[in-house]
């Protein structure tokens, strides 16, 4: 694997991010720039794990290392989330190319898993490049809402609203960096997309308090947030083209809705479903936007079964 450049495009040093003492992770360089990413192990065919807004690899520490039974499994930071460097935008497709260009390091084809936003850049790279994705599990995949919806939880909407509006949103993420301890932004993280963030396994929180502590450092940290969401909100400002590549996509799919979620609605979920018949959706109780986080059980429970006949599809088609 080729060594990380001592700067990324921006021309930003990435020293202090590489000495961060890495639980599973690593660099890799890809034709998108220097990508952190964790190897949960496992072989054959490959599982890419793709995380939300605000989040990182860690987001499956809970569940990499079952679905590691089902083939190789791997996850990364997209640019200038976790520990990798930004690139040159935060523009939705430069996220869908770094995802394009990591699957392209590992094998030719991929299934894709993606939580959120995750899930949304999952679409778009079923959407555009069918040869690389042999199916989709969508978890809460970020979906344009639907109103009236009486199970929009306007506290969280407003706040996403906040953080996606120019200046307003950078301010916010500035706070919450330079006010809270790492300790405070995980706590106010997890109350934020999980259900019960007291299931979250102790060892995941603790890996979230490490890696707040080094990215709070981070020049970009305050942007990424502000900057990637208001280019999620212009593509939903697009629902047509949203429907368009919905229904461009040909790789088997799985959707998995926390019906507790309280940043995607259910019923945004159920109007994406509504649009494809043939994928499965499954909703499941007591649980949010994160159900491999505060269900991580449950959550393999719900989707192995599926992973395993896509698979084997795979392998005899």
């Amino acid at each position: 694997m080729p060594p990380i450049a001592s700067r990324n495009s921006t021309g930003i040093r990435l020293g202090c991010i590489c000495q961060y003492p890495l639980y599973v992770g690593a660099y890799i360089q890809t034709s998108a720039g220097p990508l952190h990413w964790r190897d949960y192990g496992g072989s054959g065919q490959v599982l890419v794990l793709v995380h939300g807004l605000g989040g990182s690899a860690t987001n499956w520490d809970a569940v990499g290392p079952r679905l590691a039974g089902l083939g190789r499994t791997v996850a990364l930071d997209l640019p200038g989330f976790g520990l990798s460097p930004p690139a040159r935008d935060w523009e939705l497709d430069t996220h869908a190319r770094a995802v394009r260009s990591f699957i392209s390091e590992f094998a030719p084809s991929a299934t894709l898993i993606g939580n959120s936003m995750g899930g949304l850049l999952a679409e778009m790279v079923a959407s555009l490049s069918p040869e690389l994705v042999d199916s989709l599990i969508l978890v809460a995949p970020a979906t344009p809402p639907r109103f009236p919806d009486p199970r929009i939880h306007w506290p969280t909407a407003r706040r996403l609203f906040l953080q996606a509006t120019p200046l307003v949103g950078r301010a916010m993420s500035r706070y919450f960096l330079s006010r809270l301890t790492p300790e405070e932004l995980v706590k106010l993280g997890l109350e934020t997309i999980t259900h019960k963030p007291g299931r979250v396994p102790l060892p995941v929180v603790e890996e979230f308090v490490r890696l707040a502590t080094v990215r709070v450092k981070l020049p970009w940290a305050e942007e990424a947030v502000p900057h990637t969401g208001r280019s999620i909100a212009r593509m939903f400002r697009r629902p047509s083209s949203f429907v368009e590549m919905i229904r461009e996509i040909r790789a088997p799919s799985m959707v998995v809705q926390g019906l507790g979620d309280r940043i995607v609605s259910p019923t945004a979920v159920e109007w994406l479903c509504s649009l494809r018949p043939d994928w499965q959706l499954v909703q499941m109780e007591d649980t949010g936007h994160t159900p491999q986080l505060d269900a991580p059980i449950r959550f393999l429970a719900t989707i192995i079964p599926w992973l395993q006949a896509s698979l084997k599809q795979e392998i005899t088609a």
